[in-house]
């Protein structure tokens, strides 16, 4: 794997040559991070230093270094191990507030719109004007980008109130993007080396959608091997009991029945003591707000992970991006639909490798309804209704 070291305009200036491995992770909705190992030699100590800017040909992401630990290995080796994240970093060197004065009587940032609004309206504000300071602002940073397909997957519809207590840009971006689903990214254009931030939600690519081209990962389709999978359904909460000092909302994900009981009924107690708004709609807005983000948390679990075998025909960045709603198969004919999270790129002495993770979306049992796919329910038999599920 090639990989390049950046000026601060994000130009190549020279190539990063003879290491030992480079793990170089990206996130659909959360930093990425790298890890390279190289010799301790004079060159690289003096050339890897905190804030060197690292990119590699199959990314549009930036890495930025923040630490070097320079030891001697098993084998007697004077070695770096030298860690990064990417550009999405600086967005836990910004704050996420309305203001700098009253923090003691109004300390909260309450924005109210669609959540992918107020997720770029976050960004905007603190980091294009400058509303706390106008060394927040990042210079030259181009708001939504056309570097990637048009998103498919429509974005949140229901307005909501997002209220912000003091904390991290960052955090805020992340807990709001968690609980609707959506991403957020800062790229790097491959010819004018110009960066782009936005918020996205990416495209769906199974089989039950026709306008693109459908992504299938299968070990029996021999695209994928030497996988991992691992599901577990045990912080999952199907409802949340929000309480608050002026009241309590019932709050359900937006694919739960909410006549759900018995044991299939798995609540999740979120205490608000901090809600106190006296008007009614206002507090139980927010109070549904605070139960969706912790929903959010308490997901059923599906991860695959696995190395991309050499002859799949299925390329990242081409095929499929990060957040792409993809679909798994696995040998027992059970279909997940589920979305790219991660694409971890690695290269050592065994080569260069590529994979996905994996997270579920939503599962679809062999003979359930989703397994039907694209059908046409007026062809039916009358038998074929009578065996669905």
């Amino acid at each position: 794997m090639d990989l390049y070291m950046l000026d601060s305009l994000y130009r190549r200036t020279e190539t990063v040559e003879e290491f030992e491995s480079l793990i170089w992770t990206e996130r659909f909705s959360a930093k990425g991070d790298i890890e390279l190992h190289i010799a301790s030699t004079l060159q690289n100590r003096t050339r890897f230093q905190e804030g060197v800017l690292l990119s590699q040909p199959d990314s549009y992401r930036v890495m930025r270094v923040e630490t070097i630990e320079d030891k001697t290995d098993e084998e007697n080796r004077r070695m770096l191990t030298i860690k990064g994240s990417s550009l999405e970093y600086i967005l836990e060197k910004r704050a996420a507030l309305a203001a700098l004065s009253d923090l003691v009587t109004d300390p909260k940032w309450v924005l109210t719109g669609l959540p992918k609004d107020i997720a770029e309206q976050m960004f905007h504000d603190i980091c294009v004007t400058g509303i706390l300071d106008a060394g927040d602002i990042i210079t030259g940073i181009v708001e939504g980008s056309d570097l990637f397909p048009a998103d498919t997957i429509d974005a949140p519809s229901d307005s909501i109130e997002y209220s912000i207590d003091p904390q991290s840009l960052y955090t805020a971006l992340k807990s709001l993007c968690d609980a609707y689903a959506m991403g957020f990214r800062i790229v790097k254009h491959p010819v004018t080396s110009v960066l782009y931030f936005d918020v996205y939600m990416e495209c769906d690519r199974t089989t039950a959608q026709t306008d693109l081209a459908a992504v299938v990962f299968s070990p029996d389709l021999d695209n994928l091997k030497d996988t991992t999978k691992l599901s577990t359904d045990a912080l999952y909460c199907n409802a949340a009991y929000v309480i608050s000092q002026v009241g309590a909302e019932i709050v359900y994900p937006v694919d739960v029945d909410p006549s759900v009981e018995g044991f299939e009924r798995r609540v999740l107690l979120v205490k608000a003591d901090d809600i106190d708004d006296p008007d009614g709609p206002t507090a139980s807005a927010q109070m549904i707000q605070r139960g969706r983000e912790a929903l959010s948390a308490a997901r059923k679990y599906i991860a695959l992970d696995g190395e991309l075998a050499p002859t799949t025909s299925y390329v990242y960045g081409t095929d499929y991006n990060l957040g792409d709603l993809v679909e798994l198969r696995d040998d027992d004919g059970a279909t997940s639909y589920v979305q790219v999270t991660e694409q971890i790129f690695t290269s050592d002495t065994n080569g260069d490798r590529s994979f996905p993770t994996l997270s579920l979306n939503t599962f679809v049992t062999t003979g359930s309804w989703l397994s039907m796919g694209l059908t046409e329910w007026a062809d039916m038999t009358t038998e074929e209704w009578a065996d669905m599920p």
